[in-house]
């Protein structure tokens, strides 16, 4: 049966991050935005959801480039007030949750902000004046810090989360752990229900665990995160006694064989009763993966309100009109671009873009494998390219770092006049790159992308993909709509498409100067973008994974 929650016991949605606001920096990349638009498409739909997320205050959100081509991670502070986030009152006093971290008790601050009549999403914030100075730093930077901190503000999410929402007197009908980081949640389920309906541990276990279901969004290795056993077990003693059961009790469901290590994605899917893959592709890899787990294929979507230009649906129809629309739109893009950076180009080009975060498995290098061709092809005289790069690398990903810094060397060298990096990727430029750019480039090892979003993005608003046939990507039929690259002739793939396909069907065009067999295919790109919305993967969400 479909599962249909209601406003008294909503569905609670826990992540690490939260992309509801260019200027909120409590998101890092896509698994934020993806989760800011499933609060708002569920706003949309009337669905009374709970977010539940941390209040990271900005340390190291801001990517600047230095003059030699390096990423500096700049802090980034704000007032929450001024961005539209409210203190939590109970009882007309401010809201503060409690949660025990060894031998300390951390005070966590409350905050909210409406998405809609039925979605508000809470936030939880350690810089507070009751904390020591360095527990008030616990929560300062997303996906940050040592093993142990790491290990602190996923503590904090999970049991505060819970312990917020019972403060409220919210009792959630359901608890949807988007990415392991939130699936602490798991001890104070079980205290609840063994102090307030005097429940064996076993039976309070096992309800919680029916009461919770856990999305993945990746095979990579740094996102099924690996803890040291023995920081777990120094801060989940005070939880597994207040149970009446040993530490090890408590740990099993993420243990290894050994004892010494703790799988977050083992402990997500075993605290679970269901597990939703974001892709067919994805589904396939996870059930290989982990084929004990109860495991439903729901491919990503997007907030289309969000993402699609309204001028581009407006003119779906037209060639002609959509065409000119699209122009404006990379004008708009090139002129706010300029803004950002100070550097300018013709719009008028082809504009390839590749905007993602930078990171090995995503092989933003194969573009630039050959550099003199990759050179001849964006200087053709009569068929001239522009190259956008935005993204970002891991505050500890150093491989990622130098990879970006060579790119940047070679878009002021060889590339100049041709390619521009665009720094500090954030959800208003993502929103420009997605509407303003002629072609969308993703390069993924393939089997590594478990769903990625920036491509439906583009897909809605006519931006034809140029793209390994990895996660989302890989059910769609590609052959004249957009460009299937060879994932183990990457770079020759990519080359070969724009000499003999792209650049000629791009700079072909009618007497009236629009490239008609393009406009078909933009088209087509616009009208498929409907099987990757929001509105589809909530529908998904509540008949397959809900239910």
């Amino acid at each position: 049966m479909p599962f249909t929650p209601d406003a008294t016991h909503p569905i609670a949605f826990f992540c690490a991050e939260f992309g509801v606001d260019s200027a909120l920096p409590i998101y890092a990349g896509g698994l934020g935005v993806l989760a800011g638009d499933i609060l708002k498409e569920a706003a949309d739909q009337n669905l009374p959801y709970v977010g539940v997320g941390l209040l990271y205050r900005g340390e190291g959100a801001v990517q600047e480039i230095s003059s030699e081509g390096e990423q500096i991670e700049k802090n980034y502070s704000f007032d929450p007030l001024s961005l539209g986030l409210e203190h939590v009152y109970l009882d007309e006093m401010p809201l503060f949750i409690k949660v025990h971290l060894t031998q300390l008790d951390i005070w966590v601050r409350c905050w909210k902000k409406k998405i809609g009549e039925t979605v508000t999403l809470y936030l939880l914030d350690t810089d507070t004046e009751q904390n020591h100075a360095s527990d008030r730093r616990i929560a300062h930077a997303l996906y940050a810090g040592s093993e142990e901190e790491v290990i602190k503000q996923q503590l904090i999410l999970g049991i505060g989360g819970v312990k917020l929402l019972h403060a409220l007197g919210i009792h959630p009908s359901l608890y949807h752990v988007n990415e392991g980081r939130p699936a602490f949640l798991h001890w104070q389920l079980i205290r609840s229900h063994m102090d307030e309906n005097g429940m064996s541990f076993k039976d309070a276990n096992e309800l919680a665990r029916q009461k919770t279901v856990y999305t993945n969004h990746t095979l990579v290795e740094a996102g099924n995160q690996q803890f040291t056993a023995h920081f777990l077990r120094a801060y989940g003693t005070y939880y597994a006694k207040r149970m009446g059961v040993e530490i090890d009790d408590l740990l099993k469901p993420g243990l290894d064989q050994s004892g010494e290590h703790f799988s977050i994605t083992e402990y997500a899917l075993n605290t679970s009763r269901k597990a939703s893959a974001v892709s067919q592709l994805h589904y396939q890899f996870c059930q290989q993966q982990w084929p004990t787990a109860h495991w439903v294929g729901i491919t990503n979507g997007i907030h289309l309100p969000t993402w699609q230009n309204s001028e581009v649906a407006t003119h779906l129809h037209d060639p002609n009109q959509l065409w000119f629309a699209h122009l404006g739109l990379k004008r708009r893009t090139m002129e706010y671009i300029q803004k950002r950076t100070g550097f300018g180009y013709d719009p008028n080009r082809l504009v390839l873009t590749w905007s993602r975060r930078i990171a090995g498995y995503k092989q933003i290098d194969g573009l630039f494998a050959d550099l003199q061709r990759l050179k001849s092809i964006l200087s053709v005289s009569n068929k001239p390219v522009q190259l956008l790069i935005a993204g970002k690398a891991h505050i500890y990903d150093t491989a990622a770092k130098k990879t970006l810094q060579k790119i940047i060397h070679y878009l002021q060298t060889d590339l100049s006049g041709y390619a521009l990096f665009i720094p500090n990727l954030d959800i208003e430029l993502d929103q420009m790159l997605v509407s303003g750019s002629d072609v969308w480039l993703n390069t993924p090892e393939y089997g590594k992308e478990a769903s990625g979003t920036s491509g439906m993005k583009a897909l809605s608003n006519g931006v034809l993909q140029c793209t390994v046939a990895d996660g989302w990507a890989n059910e769609v039929e590609w052959n004249g709509i957009g460009w299937k690259l060879d994932p183990h002739h990457l770079s020759e793939s990519f080359y070969h498409f724009m000499e003999r396909d792209i650049q000629p069907l791009f700079y072909a065009r009618s007497s009236e100067r629009v490239p008609l067999e393009w406009v078909r295919r933009m088209q087509e790109s616009i009208q498929l973008s409907s099987k990757f919305s929001a509105t589809r993967m909530i529908k998904q969400y509540c008949d397959e994974l809900y239910s």
